[in-house]
């Protein structure tokens, strides 16, 4: 796994340390609970201003395109998960996950959604996602919906695994 900041400023150099301290053993527990693998996956720290920006190259490089998203994200969260070129990128917003406990949490939240990206057919629904939220391809309002239904069992699945958190030393 593959941690870094994506234009962060030394104030949050502790964040992104402490990514880097817990990223390997929340990853081994995510995948023991869920007895899947994840696929090669990026983590980027990144501050609240930059946490869009991150997001959206992101997705453009897993699309291969330049253009920009439809609708854009909260810039609020605390974190999300998308494909990269080779895998899945998570993206860490050190402004909103100012507390330690609150930060392994939302770790351990986005590597089960990694872990998801790895399931059959998963990826090529997010790519359907992507190429409808940025214009390339429209899909049928039958076809958001189902995404939109997997989509939120997914929400309910790595909100129900944040209690791996408690585990991380």
């Amino acid at each position: 796994m593959d941690i870094s900041g994506y234009q962060l400023s030394a104030r949050y150099g502790k964040t992104l340390r402490l990514v880097e301290r817990v990223a390997d053993q929340a990853a081994t527990l995510v995948q023991q609970r869920m007895r899947e693998r994840m696929p090669a996956t990026r983590i980027q720290v990144v501050d609240g201003k930059r946490y869009l920006q991150a997001l959206v190259e992101g997705q453009q490089a897993a699309l291969g395109t330049s253009r920009l998203p439809n609708r854009r994200s909260n810039p609020r969260v605390y974190g999300a998960t998308t494909l990269s070129p080779t895998g899945v990128l998570v993206i860490i917003n050190a402004k909103v996950c100012d507390d330690p406990a609150n930060l392994v949490e939302t770790v351990v939240h986005e590597l089960v959604h990694a872990v998801q990206y790895g399931r059959p057919g998963k990826r090529e629904n997010a790519m359907q996602a992507l190429r409808n939220n940025y214009g390339i391809e429209s899909m049928s309002w039958r076809g958001a919906w189902k995404l939109n239904h997997i989509h939120d069992k997914d929400e309910r699945e790595a909100q129900a695994l944040e209690v791996l958190a408690r585990e991380i030393r």
